[in-house]
């Protein structure tokens, strides 16, 4: 949550060259207008209003005075979970002007593809620069520009990111739109998306752009990001849990440290005390055939980030996620190499899921490859879909029949869902709800019984540096002895008369805490 306004002062260099950043001010007036004596803003400018829809509006502009028309494509077209239930289709999207809390970011028409508002914009004849202005709820937003562009949807032209707020590259592929983060004035009802702002410098964590040999690219070279968390320690005495994930189908590797906002959400998560520290592996899966890359993840990606960077080894060190196409690739890895991973993040998957047969009679039957005894000793499967995701059908199936086939087969998952579609919008906050519910948050806990006392024994399934904390209950035949006793350094002792649990089945049940999930077994 950012404490207070702030202003970046913005200079000309000597190549003429404007410096620019995002800028938040307290009110519309207390920006720098452009072209009167002070130092030129371009790039966004974010200001709080005070004033409605959403108390937050920003300015983009991008000076250019060659072209004769410039305008702007962003993910500002939005939905509610009531307009989409009689047009599903999105076909006529909320605009900014009329958000109204609960709305969310939406295609128009909604499908897996960047159908967002356009809108041209204003240009000041004196220096050149192109200015649009609009209200926008908490949130990260994209935006590109678009000049000399006759088209109305945009076919054929050119799409450039904003030079003055440039997204974070790597050798290999080159972001497609910019971002702007817009906090929340909750007096208008926008939901606090704080967790998706930058933190002070010394807290972030560091992107690296690499490459590394693969057989399975035709360059015999491929590209990936990864993230380091602050402080990295390749000594540490723990290895680092490796969280490997990936884009969706026709992106890159830059995807999910632009538009996925991954550097600033586990940047929050850390520091706030509700996530331990990772290193992020995102290779770039383009370019990799879909029947190749299970491999390339597996003989390729992880024996390369093991011998260049301080990361467990085991199954239960690591974790896998995708989306859309790549959801698909999570899915194979999940049903077909079970074991690599000991967390899945299935997101929006296009395909993968194995085979259910409804009936309407009795049990519903599901493909054997639910049942398999691997599938229940995975540590944390989460599977998402956004409420409104249409994606040709495809991943709403997909995601549905998943479901079904996990239920019905008695695997443990954790299901996301929430307004919203085939989106980055979307996928932030499916991230936000993976590192905070499954990823590397997996327990285990062990009751054994001495004189006169319980001693309850709760570890951490991944290995991490801090031990679990909060309180165990222990129960005799389900029912409570006594009252939750704190945990101290990762054992309880409930100390009471034994008869309280003698010839009875004696379970310990862990709350869980900021890092760590529930458990609980019987002894």
């Amino acid at each position: 949550m950012l404490a207070s306004p702030r202003r970046t002062v913005l200079a000309v260099t000597a190549t003429g060259v404007l410096i620019a950043a995002t800028v938040l001010t307290t009110s519309a007036n207390a920006e720098t207008p452009a072209g009167k004596g002070s130092a030129l803003v371009l790039g966004p400018t974010v200001t709080h209003t005070g004033k409605g829809p959403t108390g937050y509006q920003v300015t983009f502009r991008v000076k250019d005075a060659s072209v004769a028309s410039m305008r702007i494509r962003g993910t500002w077209t939005f939905a509610s979970s009531a307009s989409t239930s009689t047009d599903p289709t999105n076909a006529a999207p909320v605009a900014a002007a009329d958000w109204q809390p609960g709305d969310f970011p939406l295609q128009s028409p909604n499908q897996p593809s960047e159908n967002w508002a356009v809108a041209s914009m204003k240009k000041d004849a004196k220096n050149g620069v192109w200015s649009y202005t609009v209200p926008l709820p908490s949130g990260t937003f994209d935006y590109q520009f678009y000049a000399d562009c006759a088209s109305a949807t945009l076919s054929g032209c050119t799409a450039s990111t904003d030079p003055a707020n440039p997204a974070w590259n790597t050798t290999g592929s080159a972001a497609v739109y910019s971002q702007v983060y817009v906090p929340s004035d909750k007096k208008f009802g926008t939901t606090d998306q704080s967790w998706q702002a930058d933190v002070p410098a010394y807290r972030r964590g560091k992107l690296t752009a690499l490459d590394y040999p693969t057989a399975n690219a035709t360059s015999g070279s491929n590209q990936m990001a990864v993230y380091t968390p602050p402080g990295y320690d390749p000594d540490r005495s723990e290895p680092y849990p490796v969280f490997v994930l990936s884009h969706g189908g026709g992106e890159n590797e830059v995807a999910w440290s632009t538009r996925g906002r991954l550097e600033q959400i586990v940047d929050n998560l850390m520091a706030d005390g509700r996530m331990q520290p990772a290193v992020i592996v995102m290779p770039r899966g383009t370019g990799v055939s879909s029947a190749a890359y299970t491999a390339e993840i597996t003989d390729t990606v992880l024996p390369y980030v093991e011998r260049h960077y301080h990361v467990g080894t085991s199954a239960a060190d690591r974790a896998f996620a995708g989306t859309s196409a790549y959801g698909t690739q999570a899915n194979n890895l999940l049903f077909k190499d079970t074991t690599t991973f000991g967390y899945y993040g299935v997101w929006s998957p296009a395909a993968g899921a194995p085979a259910v047969t409804v009936t309407g009679t009795g049990n519903t039957p599901i493909d054997p490859a639910y049942t398999a005894d691997d599938l229940k000793k995975v540590l944390g499967i989460h599977l998402a879909i956004g409420q409104q995701d249409t994606g040709g059908n495809a991943p709403m199936m997909t995601a549905t029949t998943e479901r079904e086939g996990l239920i019905n087969a008695g695997v443990p998952f954790t299901y996301y869902t929430a307004g919203g579609g085939h989106t980055w919008s979307f996928w932030q906050n499916t991230l936000y709800d993976f590192l905070t519910r499954v990823g590397f948050r997996a327990t285990t806990t062990a009751v054994t019984t001495g004189s006169g006392k319980l001693i309850a024994t709760v570890a951490a399934a991944t290995t991490e540096p801090a031990t679990p904390s909060g309180t165990v209950q222990f129960q005799a035949d389900g029912v409570d002895i006594g009252k939750p006793v704190k945990l101290h350094g990762g054992t309880a002792v409930l100390r009471a008369d034994a008869s309280a649990w003698s010839g009875k089945t004696v379970t310990a049940v862990y709350s869980g805490d900021d890092l760590y999930n529930s458990s609980s077994t019987a002894g």
